[in-house]
């Protein structure tokens, strides 16, 4: 008795895998996709920026405010003394 033969697979190529990519309507939501990643990154970004201004606003108006109560303060301090 000899056994069964199998038949050979043909090896898969990069183009077999991709060729659902081809169409249209797949290459449009790609498309679409890549663009609604791209907003969504810039947004982030500029929402960064944002913060990191408003870190930097906050960070110099308490140091002016820091600055102003330590000049009240030692104008207070030479009325007393």
């Amino acid at each position: 008795m000899t056994a069964p033969t199998v038949p050979a697979e043909r090896p898969t190529t990069h183009a077999a895998h991709t060729d659902h990519l081809v169409n249209p309507e797949n290459a449009m939501t790609l498309i679409h996709e890549a663009l609604a990643r791209s907003h969504q990154q810039q947004a982030q970004r500029e929402a960064a920026e944002y913060r990191l201004a408003r870190r930097l606003c906050a960070a110099r108006r308490w140091t002016r405010l820091a600055n102003w109560v330590s000049a009240r303060a030692e104008r207070a301090r030479a009325r007393v003394t």
